[in-house]
């Protein structure tokens, strides 16, 4: 599995324009709320906290960001592993999911596209064939 560079400066400006650490848990939150009540991929979050979920993927794009946080938390792909096997259609519906509320909050084309090639460099190591 390639190494992934997860601190991105291109991500900063879209940090400052959502409002820093209060929009993007606004959008974290809406956007599990969001996967967990979804027909195709909602199954995943069966028994789970979506809150506690969104507050750890928060932390982790901070410092993506460039944020205060430092993450000390599993590397998205050993996250994953106890999970059922999320397959391309599964990430597929990820990120469309992600798009919607992104535009949703106001974000324009080309950072929505920014955060997505973000979050689609970890589908190899998320991702079963």
């Amino acid at each position: 599995m390639k190494e992934i560079s997860v601190s991105k400066p291109e991500l900063k400006a879209i940090y400052e324009k959502i409002g820093g650490e209060t929009g993007l848990s606004k959008i974290l939150h809406t956007f599990y709320a969001r996967m967990r009540d979804d027909i195709l991929i909602g199954f995943f979050f069966d028994g789970k906290d979506v809150d506690v979920i969104a507050e750890k993927q928060k932390q982790f794009l901070m410092r993506a960001m460039g944020g205060s946080f430092s993450y000390s938390g599993k590397a998205p792909a050993q996250a994953h592993l106890e999970l059922a096997p999320i397959l391309a259609g599964h990430f597929d519906r990820r990120l469309r999911i992600l798009e919607e509320v992104l535009r949703e909050n106001g974000l324009p084309d080309q950072d929505i596209r920014s955060w997505i090639k973000f979050e689609s460099a970890f589908r190899d190591g998320i991702q079963k064939s």
